[in-house]
């Protein structure tokens, strides 16, 4: 898991979006879970969808890597004595086989191991416990579709690394699942299940700028460089747009059970 998030894991925490109720609920009643439930979280974060797990009652062993991100997570969740925050990778984690009744990863689960990543979630989990696994995706309608048009100019003016990739988001309902194949793929997971949850999230143009300072491809740009695009996209959105952008994003979840 990349630490650059860990440099800026205040901003990480204030500007990143969360994810919607409805997707927890879809969790829980796939996973039947008990009251007493275990979970392991992977990857936490700050910690943003590990509170509505907690706030359920949950046992939860949550790991983190970057120190800060973890004390964060630890600051955010100190009322929920159930909850425990590790700074450790899933790939050094040590836990007795069946131990847990999800595991759970939100954007996340894919810096870690694919050579043992699905393995070591199989042995963690116990009989027909549940792997739930999600992640923001871009999306595009007509609600955003002329600001990130234009933002693709000033990208490629400014900073044009960060274009030879772009590829204009789909609409909602035709966001890749890259995982639909991966998890059932490798064995050790079946019933597999996808939900998509729409989110469409209202900017300012400095909240816009904050999220894109969380993002490692611009962390890793030049700081002259940075500044000049973030001026940019800040003045765009400021001059042209009325100073306010929608993002839209689906939050694409997996579930599936160990087999």
């Amino acid at each position: 898991m990349p630490l650059i998030h860990n440099q800026v894991a205040q901003l990480y925490d204030r500007a990143r979006p969360g994810y919607p109720a409805a997707l927890f609920d879809d969790i829980v009643r796939y996973a039947d879970l008990a009251d007493d439930a275990r979970v392991l979280e992977v990857g936490c974060g700050s910690g943003q969808a590990t509170l509505p797990m907690a706030q359920r009652g949950y046992i939860m062993d949550c790991l983190e890597p970057g120190a800060e991100m973890a004390a964060i997570a630890r600051a955010k969740l100190a009322s929920f004595p159930k909850v425990n925050v590790t700074c450790a990778s899933f790939e050094a984690y040590c836990r007795p086989p069946a131990t847990y009744d999800l595991l759970l990863s939100a954007t996340a689960f894919h810096w870690t191991d694919p050579r043992i990543r699905f393995q070591k979630a199989h042995e963690l989990l116990t009989e027909y416990g549940t792997l739930a696994l999600f992640w923001h995706r871009p999306a595009q309608t007509d609600a955003s579709r002329d600001f990130f048009n234009a933002a693709q100019e000033i990208y490629q003016a400014v900073a044009p690394e960060l274009t030879s990739d772009y590829v204009a988001p789909p609409p909602p309902d035709a966001v890749a699942t890259e995982f639909e194949s991966l998890i059932p793929g490798s064995g050790y997971f079946g019933d597999l299940k996808i939900r998509r949850h729409y989110v469409a999230t209202k900017y300012s143009a400095r909240a816009y700028i904050d999220l894109l300072g969380t993002f490692s491809d611009h962390q890793t740009l030049d700081e002259l460089k940075r500044q000049r695009l973030f001026l940019a996209v800040e003045s765009l959105i400021k001059d042209s747009f009325a100073g306010t952008i929608i993002r839209e994003t689906v939050a694409l979840l997996y579930l599936a059970r160990r087999r």
